[in-house]
């Protein structure tokens, strides 16, 4: 989905300011899908002018005047046209695989440091999906059918994650001896 198809599925939920919008792309939508947040203001100015989005000025004590955006009858009809029509492709792409693929170049601390990192890393994902179960978050209240699915595939994948760093990091945290073989035979 591009830019503005995602801007539309977070206002399926409710109206929000940018701000609001920003904040959910990046903490709830970014962990699925790639997401580019810096032209969120100009795509929401071209769904607004396409009549996608409406915009209402809020007014503020002491603060400056914050837009609020409303999806249109015609914006959901573009926003489930996109659902019903993007691929729905499911992709691996992490820096910490490929990092890794390159363990017999790296010293065993800095292994070690890495998966200490990504166990970390994982903990705050499992917290933000035990979040969102609660309905904490972008789904608020009662989640739908399709929300508590995503939720629990995403738990699923993220324990079978850790799962599997657990049982298997002693394969990159080897003695240096046992790497160093390694090495001696991808040189062959």
């Amino acid at each position: 989905m591009n830019t503005k198809e995602l801007l539309l599925s977070v206002l399926m939920s409710g109206p929000a300011t940018g701000y609001d919008i920003k904040k959910v792309l990046e903490n709830e939508v970014s962990e699925v899908v790639d997401v580019t947040i810096s032209n969120i203001y100009p795509a929401l100015n071209e769904l607004a002018a396409e009549g996608l989005v409406s915009c209402e000025r809020v007014e503020q004590e002491n603060r400056p005047n914050k837009k609020v955006y409303a999806i249109t009858d015609a914006g959901r009809k573009a926003c489930l046209h996109a659902l019903m029509t993007s691929p729905a492709r499911h992709r691996l792409r992490s820096e910490f695989m490929f990092i890794l693929s390159f363990a017999p170049y790296l010293p065993k601390s800095r292994l070690a440091e890495l998966v200490e990192q990504r166990l970390a890393e994982i903990d705050e994902t499992e917290e933000t999906l035990r979040a969102l179960d609660r309905g904490e978050g972008t789904f608020k209240g009662t989640l739908l059918p399709g929300q508590k699915f995503c939720i629990g595939l995403g738990r699923a994948l993220i324990e079978a994650e850790r799962s599997y760093i657990e049982q298997n990091s002693h394969w990159l945290l080897a003695p240096e001896r046992e790497a160093e073989q390694h090495l001696e035979l991808a040189a062959h």
